[in-house]
């Protein structure tokens, strides 16, 4: 197995890939000895298409627990009663006022995020205007998560200052469909489409521990390749309160940090970056593991709905696994900023 992988090793560092056959038979590793291999060589892909900047993000939830959909993870599914606080769109003004905090606290890029599959047509318009005016009153890099787009929405957001979309892909297309009911794995893969068709940046990810197996994980994988992600975060599921996942058991900390380095090996030149859950599930000592083994970043001080790791706590990590540390400083956030949920 060791020659295995420097073989897949020297193949990434050449500009190559991984088959699904091989990165199956790296998902099958056990022990961790070899696992320590695989993330080694994982961690030297890193090296070579990643600067020793750490990617990390801060999100506003703009528009919170007002969703239709029924994705089982989701605690901002109103068909769930989940009691996260509910409040629709945020004015461009509220919205500006948290870019402004983030940008005062270094940070270099600052997504809005609504829940719910699309947009009305008055909820786009205010959207459009949000994005015209942190373009015009910030620096900041500016990303969206706002749902399922037509390509001409998505060319209406660039011309609005958008430079980056999220649209998570969550799992494999076979396990999808046990997860959510109210929307296709084709209709999520449409938007991805308009994104590249338009040049808008691409982030897109998904949840680990849902249930899937590790072949589903793989499978996910490999639905992302024709994407060209520039981000793709690993959230682990945190089981909410009132959701249908609500009593699915954790996974096992080894196999998600195997299982990113696996995802650096497909995806190369990607920002990996360790998102929701990441606390709970892997701790302090498994996180440093992902980072020195595929990943490059995290999402930092929260998740929409859920905390996350004090600010000091998180710099900390990212100087001990390697990242710089005048860089760390700089792009984190206050956990006062942006990150939180609006009150």
């Amino acid at each position: 197995m060791k020659a295995f992988i420097r073989e897949l090793q020297e193949r990434a560092l050449a500009g190559g890939t991984i088959s699904f056959g091989e990165a199956t038979r790296l998902v099958a590793i056990e022990d961790a000895a070899t696992g320590d291999l695989l993330l080694n060589a994982a961690h030297e892909i890193t090296k070579r298409f990643r600067p020793s900047q750490p990617d990390l993000c801060s999100l506003i939830n703009a528009k919170s627990y007002l969703c239709s959909e029924d994705c089982g993870f989701c605690s901002q599914s109103s068909r769930f009663n989940t009691g996260v606080k509910r409040y629709p769109l945020l004015s461009p003004g509220e919205v500006l006022r948290a870019a402004k905090q983030c940008e005062a606290d270094h940070i270099q890029s600052f997504c809005v995020v609504t829940s719910g599959e699309t947009l009305n047509d008055a909820e786009f318009e205010q959207i459009l205007e949000t994005f015209r005016r942190l373009s015009a009153a910030t620096n900041l890099r500016l990303d969206g998560s706002l749902g399922n787009l037509t390509a001409e929405q998505i060319r209406k957001l660039k011309e609005a200052g958008m430079r980056r979309f999220n649209h998570n892909l969550q799992c494999s297309r076979e396990f999808y469909p046990r997860i959510v009911t109210t929307h296709s794995y084709d209709e999520r893969k449409e938007t991805l489409n308009f994104l590249k068709e338009n040049g808008v940046e691409i982030c897109s990810g998904g949840i680990f521990g849902m249930g899937e197996t590790r072949e589903d994980r793989v499978k996910f994988a490999f639905e992302l390749k024709d994407y060209a992600l520039h981000c793709l975060p690993i959230n682990i599921l945190n089981p909410r309160p009132g959701t249908p996942l609500q009593d699915q058991a954790p996974i096992d900390p080894f196999e998600i940090v195997k299982t990113v380095a696996i995802f650096r090996f497909i995806h190369p030149q990607a920002n990996i970056k360790l998102a929701g859950g990441r606390e709970l599930n892997l701790g302090v000592y498994f996180q440093e593991k992902s980072l020195r083994g595929g990943a490059n970043g995290l999402v930092v001080g929260g998740y929409l709905t859920t905390g996350g790791s004090p600010l000091a706590e998180d710099r900390a990590m990212l100087e001990h696994a390697g990242f710089a540390a005048h860089n760390v400083e700089k792009t984190c956030c206050m956990e006062r900023t942006a990150i939180r949920t609006p009150s």
